[in-house]
């Protein structure tokens, strides 16, 4: 963890977030070009993203953070993507992570957990399914817990500062949700495992974990809105593989030296089978993007207000359970993530058959891209299958529910 002592990050606006993103992402410990990391947990990367102030930017001003809105969040994650999809994974995750005290704490916990986390630049890892709640926690006799067992797909597991994860209260089965020091004794990490780059396994082996650091238990509200935030971050994650893909394609077209050999043009730039096959994928790429913002903005304000106060609307008279509420929310962005996968993995295969013969090698750096879409452990698969059947039926339960 990071100990050193930090400046505030100031608020800045979504053009200022995105502009020091840009510069962050096409340094030389974000950028990888040649794709010589990508597939490996990348901590010089990680370091530049947490000195540039990237990872305290949606923790709210009052708190010591950035401030920054939801949409300026998820765009972030892009750009950075854009330059390497292990680290925008890593940052995408992050972000959703470090808003469990707003999706299942109260104020004091914001009040107790925000400004350390955002003082110390923590960048957070944890387990996001509900599901996963195998960790078992324990009383302990002088008060506190213990906290054994594993869990899977642990996000950001090789490199987090902090982990919020799912355990099952001994002796009760109450699910709750837990943040821990990866540091501290008892806790073990692995890496590897389907998640990503920086992604593992964690084993809890008698780990302390103090009463102020059991956040609460997954509710309605916040597991219906944790599902789609996960898939939105998806949806940004292709869509910065392929700008990001189309970008380096696009280079390497304007520095190739002579048009093809019978392509009619006498630069590349003018030969029309290359430019009608870029435009072809700029337009899904740009109309995926779209529909990727409008999702975006359907979804930020629902995000926001969990750390407004308490989550009181759960249990109100009238109000509409949140699977319903929630609902034109999740499938529009379930179709977003449907068309950014399809999108990226369109400019990912497609860039080498219009690179040339030379796209493989090294210089061009495409192989990356391809690389990062096809990896991805979410197949886009469930998604067509849920927006299909609330097409046809009407019906789109939860994908992800929290045990009884």
């Amino acid at each position: 963890m990071c100990d050193e002592p930090a400046q505030r990050v100031p608020p800045r606006d979504h053009a200022g977030w995105l502009a020091l993103a840009r510069t962050t992402a096409s340094g030389p410990d974000v950028d990888d070009p040649d794709g010589r990391h990508a597939g490996r947990p990348q901590s010089r990367g990680a370091e530049a993203l947490r000195r540039a102030g990237l990872f305290a930017l949606p923790i709210p001003a009052r708190h010591g953070g950035g401030g920054a809105t939801w949409r300026t969040a998820f765009q972030v994650v892009r750009e950075v993507a854009a330059a390497n999809g292990d680290l925008g994974l890593l940052l995408g995750h992050h972000y959703l992570l470090s808003w469990t005290p707003a999706l299942h704490g109260t104020e004091e916990d914001r009040a107790r957990v925000w400004p350390v986390a955002a003082a110390g630049r923590r960048l957070w890892g944890g387990a996001t399914d509900p599901r996963d709640t195998s960790p078992t926690l324990a009383p302990r006799p002088h008060g506190g817990f213990t906290l054994d067992g594993t869990t899977a797909i642990t996000s950001g597991a090789a490199l987090a500062d902090r982990l919020a994860v799912g355990a099952t209260r001994a002796g009760t089965g109450e699910p709750l949700v837990v943040l821990v020091d990866p540091a501290a004794r008892g806790v073990a990490r692995a890496e590897g495992g389907a998640g990503g780059a920086s992604s593992g396994t964690v084993l809890f082996s008698g780990a302390a974990v103090s009463e102020h650091d059991v956040i609460g238990r997954p509710g309605p509200a916040s597991t219906a809105l944790m599902a789609p935030a996960v898939q939105m971050v998806f949806a940004q994650l292709y869509l910065g593989i392929a700008e990001g893909a189309l970008g380096a394609a696009r280079a390497h077209a304007v520095a190739r030296s002579r048009p093809w050999p019978f392509g009619q043009a006498r630069r590349t730039g003018g030969d029309a089978y290359l430019a009608g096959a870029y435009g072809g994928l700029l337009a899904q790429v740009r109309a995926a993007r779209a529909l990727a913002d409008r999702a975006a903005d359907d979804l930020a304000p629902a995000l926001l207000g969990a750390a407004a106060g308490p989550q009181s609307a759960e249990g109100a008279e009238g109000a509409a359970p949140p699977d319903v509420r929630y609902r034109e929310t999740a499938v529009l962005v379930a179709t977003a993530k449907i068309a950014a996968a399809q999108a990226s993995l369109a400019v990912a295969s497609r860039v080498f058959e219009l690179a040339g013969p030379d796209s493989a090698r090294t210089a061009p750096g495409l192989a990356r891209f391809w690389r990062y879409a096809k990896t991805l452990h979410d197949p886009v698969a469930h998604r067509q299958a849920e927006v299909g059947r609330e097409f046809l039926t009407g019906e789109f339960p939860p994908e992800r529910k929290a045990p009884p």
